[in-house]
């Protein structure tokens, strides 16, 4: 680890470990379904004792049960909270927070920032729900949509910044901010989730024009859990955000140092 930097990974999903040479903590860590040609190693979120949730939905929380131990700390909120001790999660292993709660973790201060998942809209739903890929995995769609009916997300998805080694760290729980918010701007980095609507290059330019990171790194863009999920195309996006920044797309394992 490098003095006075903050390494980021990039496992898939919205997978993301932030570590210091002393602090560490993980982002929404997820094991890709069966049929996603994404694979992240059984070991590759050991040695990892603090886990953010950012929402309740089940490619963010459905690998917890599977890596939690017992000096684990999962924070989150209510609704995902409730699922977790559902599929066996301790009780005290999770920490509830709300918007506004910080969090310390070694050289990190973390803040909860109210966020708002993204709306994908009907026709677009209803093109995934009876498109090819659903098709193509009509055998265990029965047990997909049970998983992730049982995860929902009910309002309460939370951004995080992130303090530590003099910069500041800007992570959206998905690619859509809450109205009425004060976000902080020009953070030295935002994650973008780049993922669940058509109109992402849109929404993301916009994200972008509010907020004035000093660089961006897209997440989410992978198909890890198919057929809810699909590979996105970011061409236009990084096009787009390297006219006026620094862009991280990073290949899955994949670290940089800030």
């Amino acid at each position: 680890m490098q003095e006075n930097k903050i390494k980021i990974t990039w496992y898939g999903t919205a997978s993301v470990r932030i570590s210091t040479k002393n602090s560490q903590f993980l982002i929404d860590p997820f094991f890709p379904l069966s049929g996603s040609s994404v694979s992240v190693e059984k070991g590759s979120f050991d040695n990892c004792g603090n886990i953010l949730i950012t929402h309740g939905h089940y490619d963010h929380i459905g690998s917890i049960s599977d890596i939690v131990r017992k000096d684990t700390t999962v924070y989150c909120t209510k609704a995902p909270y409730h699922s977790l001790c559902r599929k066996g999660v301790n009780s005290s292993n999770l920490r509830l927070i709300k918007t506004g709660s910080v969090i310390k973790i070694g050289d990190f201060r973390i803040t909860a920032y109210k966020g708002r998942h993204i709306r994908g809209g009907l026709l677009w739903i209803m093109g995934i729900v009876f498109g090819r890929c659903l098709r193509a995995n009509r055998r265990i769609l029965a047990d997909m949509i049970k998983k992730f009916a049982s995860c929902r997300e009910k309002g309460e998805t939370l951004c995080y910044l992130a303090e530590a080694c003099g910069k500041r760290i800007l992570i959206l729980g998905s690619l859509s901010l809450a109205k009425g918010v004060s976000y902080p701007s020009e953070v030295d980095l935002a994650v973008f989730p780049y993922q669940g609507s058509p109109k992402l290059e849109e929404t993301a330019r916009n994200i972008y024009r509010k907020l004035r990171p000093k660089a961006v790194m897209l997440t989410h863009f992978d198909n890890t859990f198919p057929p809810f999920s699909t590979d996105i195309d970011t061409s236009e996006i990084e096009s787009f955000l390297k006219k006026h920044t620094k862009v991280y797309k990073l290949e899955h394992g994949e670290s940089f140092y800030l």
